[in-house]
């Protein structure tokens, strides 16, 4: 019986060794070749140089993509965590009627195809006679990141005990005092975490921008895709892909950071609050001793 408990566990962790590669492979392979010398990504490496990090960044058009696609995914994850945060609370209502159907409604993004969305939403456009536009792009990233920002905050908001907004209203505060007092730096880090996904999701996604995008303003995926046919601008993309891989560690390593802080805080500001709550309740109790 052991024997066969010790086979099950090598065996997992074999496969999750083996699954951790798969998925740092390609990360590895790309931070490799950023210093190559050599405009052709093989091996093995003819040399070791930086200089396809400074051409990048002289690139004008490579540049005005990773940009362009940094402000689109900046609003459309401040966009996305606003309605998020919005939809959770109405979702957390017990007056809530169809319930089931609303969360469905709002998760629907997840399961469709963003290909099939992007269609859809070019012909949307057309009957409402608009033009595509960097807006348009804006837009079609907050339906797609929306689902997962609701799916950062529901639980999170789920979880606060509604008696301390009660207690706030009960002392005079406004339902809106209350939420921006009291809910809201409680949300501090789903609302990080919220934004940070959304904010992925924007950057990352390549089909709706392909089709919204107007002329010759392309995203960073979509001219990632399409100077990934050019040899000549292949080294500049894969340096650049390897500081957005850096960046993007470095902001999850923040995030976590960040979370475990306020977290750390938050439950010390709930025993303090315990403390303060048992010392009151030792202090009526002597009173009405006394009484």
């Amino acid at each position: 019986m052991k024997s066969g408990g010790l086979v099950v566990r090598v065996l997992l962790s074999a496969y999750f060794w083996l699954f951790l590669a798969f998925l740092l492979a390609p990360l590895v392979v790309l931070v490799v070749f950023a210093f190559n010398d050599s405009t052709t990504a093989t091996l093995p490496l003819e040399g070791l140089t930086t200089s396809w990090f400074s051409e990048a960044f002289t690139n004008g058009q490579l540049t005005d993509a990773l940009v362009r696609s940094a402000m689109i995914a900046v609003a459309a994850a401040i966009i996305a965590t606003t309605l998020g945060l919005m939809a959770s609370v109405g979702l957390t209502s017990d007056r809530l009627r169809l319930r089931s159907l609303t969360v469905a409604s709002l998760m629907l993004p997840l399961v469709v195809p963003y290909i099939s969305l992007a269609v859809g939403l070019v012909i949307l456009l057309q009957a409402l006679a608009v033009q595509t536009s960097l807006s348009a792009v804006v837009l079609g990233h907050v339906v797609i990141a929306l689902p997962f920002a609701i799916l950062v905050l529901l639980p999170r908001l789920r979880t606060l005990d509604p008696s301390m907004n009660e207690a706030a209203r009960d002392l005079g505060a406004s339902d809106l005092t209350a939420f921006r007092l009291i809910t809201l730096p409680l949300l501090g880090p789903a609302l990080v975490s919220s934004f940070l996904i959304s904010f992925v999701t924007s950057f990352d996604e390549f089909a709706i921008a392909s089709f919204l995008a107007p002329s010759g303003q392309p995203t960073y995926p979509v001219f990632l895709y399409a100077s990934s046919r050019t040899p000549a601008l292949l080294p500049q993309v894969i340096a650049i892909g390897t500081l957005v891989i850096a960046l993007s560690l470095a902001l999850v390593l923040g995030a976590e950071g960040g979370r475990r802080w306020a977290e750390k805080r938050l439950v010390g500001d709930e025993e303090f609050a315990d403390e303060a709550g048992e010392e009151n309740l030792s202090d009526g109790l002597v009173m009405v001793a006394k009484s």
